[in-house]
């Protein structure tokens, strides 16, 4: 089932070519009335049109899609890894995450023997233990969930808790402080539908499936479309929140940036990337050492799930920001406040 599961201020530089700087370096300037010399190809002699934006002090207009083509995802995971080590004890969302995820936990409990595996994933909602594992399968045919009754209950939690880190992760972004509280009721609503959209989904596509194809040709039809739908939808949580768009324009929004590919195809790519290469270890640490690896896991996996949480909340947030031509900034000192758009 297919998990469900970006703004800095423009530093104004002073422009080397213009102002008091340049009467410095070429010998004018020290007195307040004398003007700088004349072109001498002008057939006037006129001197030459000053910069406005110069003169006013003003930045030159940014472009939109600098700063997020830019950015390469290691850039974004160094700044996410920043804020988490600042504001750790949101670490203990992932945490909770992990522990709530019941039918992983089974699996890995009721394993038994070697496994190594890789997982490849793109962003979602909540990242969290289960993000770095490849968990193993329980055999051949299909399996009904014990915990199938408890999804409802699961549904609502996962939902105060994607609305309260995402807000959270956005505001300390644009403020430097949190409210967790207040992030879960504003945005609980909208981010609570897409959850239950998603397990809604999942579950539809999985039973058609069963009643469609044999057991094994499910398995090898399942894999490409999570892969294909985690693409083009992995946006729409982070929307809800740092865009307050509801879950259809969300969506609508999420896969116009992943059909025109760009900055969204990037930092997707990277976060795979990164992903698959630290499932090799939280695979074999997690599975082969069973109820003392998910606990060793859970904790140590906390913080980097945080870290890619602050990650894809901040590119979402520039992504969105710099389509709709505003800039709502970055708390002054936190990481990537002095990037240049």
């Amino acid at each position: 089932m297919p998990s469900d599961d970006a703004d800095s201020d423009s530093d104004s530089n002073r422009d080397p070519d213009s102002g008091s700087d340049w009467g410095r370096d070429s010998g004018w300037g020290h007195d307040s009335d004398s003007s700088p010399p004349s072109d001498p190809s002008s057939p006037t002699g006129a001197s030459p049109p000053s910069d406005p934006s110069a003169s006013s002090g003003a930045s030159p207009p940014s472009d939109p899609s600098s700063p997020n083509g830019s950015t390469s995802f290691e850039t974004r995971l160094t700044e996410g890894w920043e804020y988490a080590l600042r504001h750790l004890e949101l670490a203990v969302v992932p945490l909770l995450s992990s522990l709530l995820a019941l039918d992983n936990v089974r699996a890995v409990l009721d394993f038994r023997g070697i496994h190594m595996g890789l997982t490849f994933r793109f962003p979602g909602a909540l990242p969290d233990l289960w993000t770095f594992v490849s968990v193993p399968s329980q055999g051949s045919g299909v399996h009904v969930s014990p915990t199938l009754f408890a999804i409802p209950v699961l549904i609502l939690v996962r939902g105060v808790l994607v609305a309260g880190l995402i807000g959270s992760a956005r505001e300390v972004i644009r403020t430097g402080e949190y409210d967790f509280a207040a992030n879960a009721r504003e945005y609980f609503v909208p981010v609570v539908l897409f959850v239950a959209l998603v397990h809604v989904a999942g579950l539809v596509t999985v039973s058609a499936g069963i009643l469609t194809f044999p057991s094994t040709l499910l398995l090898l039809l399942s894999f490409p479309l999570f892969i294909l739908l985690s693409y083009l939808f992995y946006a729409t949580p982070y929307l809800l929140v740092v865009g307050d768009l509801g879950v259809e324009e969300g969506l609508a929004r999420s896969l116009e940036w992943a059909l025109d590919g760009g900055p969204y195809f990037g930092y997707a790519a990277g976060y795979l990337l990164f992903v698959a290469a630290a499932s090799l270890v939280g695979t074999a640490l997690v599975v082969n050492l069973g109820a003392l690896g998910i606990l060793v896991g859970a904790i140590a996996s906390a913080p980097v799930a945080l870290a890619l949480t602050f990650a894809t909340t901040g590119f979402v947030a520039d992504l969105f920001d710099a389509e709709d031509g505003t800039d709502a900034g970055r708390s002054p000192g936190s990481p990537g406040s002095s990037r240049e758009w």
